[in-house]
């Protein structure tokens, strides 16, 4: 007997906090494909917060993000995953089938002394899987 490897919608929710719509998007994403969402907060070693950068502060960071979007998600199965590294090599790391679908957000208003390219599009253009990049109202919505 061959067992089934369920779809992923992987979705960054760490940085700068993760935008509602982002984590809308993703959750409306898995339910809809009956895939798996995994909610990623990556973490530098410089973060602050008891039990190191991936204690227990990190893991509600990741469930307050889950806990803003509007979409239910009664119905989809949920992993949060918290994790040292550099977000960009990290969530390509982790998003690594062809199969997956990575969902970032990308803010519309960047400021202008930004030297290096926004995540969502440094993983885009590096990915192996599907990425699917939602436009945020505000900076805080790169995730």
């Amino acid at each position: 007997m061959e067992l089934a490897v369920r779809p992923r919608v992987i979705v960054g929710v760490g940085g700068r906090g993760a935008h509602p719509r982002v984590v809308d998007t993703a959750m409306s994403l898995a339910r809809g494909t009956g895939a798996v969402l995994y909610a990623v907060d990556v973490r530098d070693d410089h973060t602050p917060g008891a039990g190191g950068p991936c204690g227990p502060p990190a893991l509600q960071d990741a469930y307050h993000a889950l806990a803003q979007a509007s979409v239910p998600a009664d119905d989809v199965d949920i992993r949060l995953v918290v994790t040292p590294g550099e977000p960009d090599e990290t969530l390509l790391r982790l998003a690594d089938r062809p199969d997956d679908l990575l969902v970032l957000g990308h803010s519309r208003q960047l400021p202008a002394q930004r030297v290096e390219r926004p995540l969502a599009l440094r993983c885009a253009a590096r990915a192996r899987c599907s990425v699917v990049v939602v436009p945020c109202e505000h900076p805080q919505g790169e995730a």
